[in-house]
């Protein structure tokens, strides 16, 4: 199973894919290209840059080995930017007394297995990336910043600006026997050695220096049983091959493509009009795996009537129902103008919709969220960007609650 790097990057909003080494902000691709070279339904290990997650050491006395899961998002409350249910706490093991566990917002996660099931790529296992470092006191530089382990204290990435301020904030009081500095080239290592021997000579009593980036360690570790982020909700399930993937696009696209289609079969009848045909089947076969990823395409004539028609799973079904419901709030409400719906996509593992629009105005977005409340369905505005053009936002809708 290959392994790869991902990393979400907030300022171009896409995430970018690497190998396990590769500082992704140079080496790193887009995910939606990388996935294009791979096969359909590819089953990967993902390692999450420690950029996208925070760890905490946290001292739980008292509490046993069964509740830790449960206690521990309640012990992280004061450490956290937003509410605590809108994070996935995972513990991964202990040192000095203190239990380590990982914090990533639940929308991260869920947004990385959306745009992966979207691309037909099956994620096995979502590492955090400093739970494959030696687990020793260690500096290690990587992209732009280093990691910094002190086990029972602190783990995390830093960007090179903030080291020494960070230092100075974590190290007060702190004392270790020896420090591993692992860097790509020797002069970068003494450098950092000199900086700490300087500023902070009384905290490690030795500084070892290794003109390394630890790719064997690391490599290894990922062999042994590690810390994976995919639990509860997110714990991987096997899935047939021929069962319909998690994404669904809309019906007026499904619709349009077979009217094409339909159009195709009526007029061939000379080989410019055969060859036009087999380009409107190919078209109409890629568009059917891109809106139901993962589907064996027996009969497209059949297979389109189907999902028209709403048969098939109960998925189908739920996901008409919120079409249906959101199209007729929609066009009754007169938003039209006001609110543009770009793009629609279905998560059958959450049964929702996920819509993202552009409107004129917070307020209009806020309307149709309300209006779609009114008809009995659960919205939510899960994001929302003001720009020239107003405001683009995406928009989460489910069944009644």
């Amino acid at each position: 199973m290959e392994t790869k790097k991902v990393q979400w990057q907030s300022a171009q909003g896409c995430w970018l894919v690497g190998g396990l080494h590769d500082d992704l902000l140079q080496q790193g691709v887009p995910l939606e290209q990388w996935a294009e070279g791979q096969p359909d339904l590819v089953s990967v290990t993902l390692v999450l840059a420690a950029s996208n997650y925070s760890t905490h050491w946290v001292a739980m006395p008292g509490v046993n080995q069964r509740n830790l899961a449960k206690a521990l998002p309640f012990a992280l409350e004061e450490f956290l930017i937003e509410d605590v249910d809108q994070y996935l706490v995972v513990p991964a093991g202990k040192a000095d007394k203190k239990v380590r566990a990982y914090a990533v917002a639940a929308d991260l996660i869920e947004r990385l297995l959306q745009e992966c099931e979207l691309h037909h790529v099956q994620v096995r296992e979502l590492i955090p990336e400093t739970s494959l470092l030696p687990q020793t006191h260690l500096l290690r530089h990587q992209g732009d910043g280093w990691q910094l382990l002190l086990p029972g204290h602190f783990e995390g990435w830093i960007p090179a600006s903030a080291l020494t301020p960070v230092l100075e904030s974590l190290l007060d009081d702190y004392r270790a026997d020896t420090l591993a500095v692992w860097s790509d080239g020797l002069d970068q290592a003494k450098m950092i050695k000199s900086s700490l021997e300087t500023g902070f000579a009384d905290v490690f009593g030795e500084i070892d220096l290794l003109a390394s980036t630890c790719d064997e360690q690391i490599e290894s570790n990922l062999e042994n049983k590690t810390c994976s982020l995919l639990v509860g909700r997110y714990q991987v399930r096997e899935t047939r091959q021929d069962k319909p993937a998690a994404w669904w696009s809309s019906l007026a696209a499904l619709a349009a493509v077979w009217l094409v289609l339909l159009a195709g079969y009526l007029f061939i009848d000379n080989s410019a009009l055969q060859a036009q045909e087999k380009e409107v089947r190919q078209a109409a076969n890629a568009l059917y795996k891109q809106l139901f990823p993962g589907e064996r395409i027996r009969s497209l004539d059949r297979q389109f009537r189907e999902k028209l028609a709403g048969g098939g799973s109960s998925g189908d079904a739920g996901f008409i129902q919120l079409v249906n419901t959101t199209s007729k709030v929609y066009a009754a409400k007169g938003l039209q103008q006001k609110v543009q719906l770009q793009s629609m996509r279905f998560s059958e593992r959450l049964n929702e919709l996920l819509i993202e629009v552009r409107a004129s105005s917070l307020a209009e977005l806020q309307q149709l969220k309300q209006a779609l409340e009114q008809e009995g369905l659960s919205a939510e505005v899960a994001s929302a960007t003001n720009d020239k053009n107003g405001v683009k936002g995406r928009l989460k809708v489910g069944g009644a609650a």
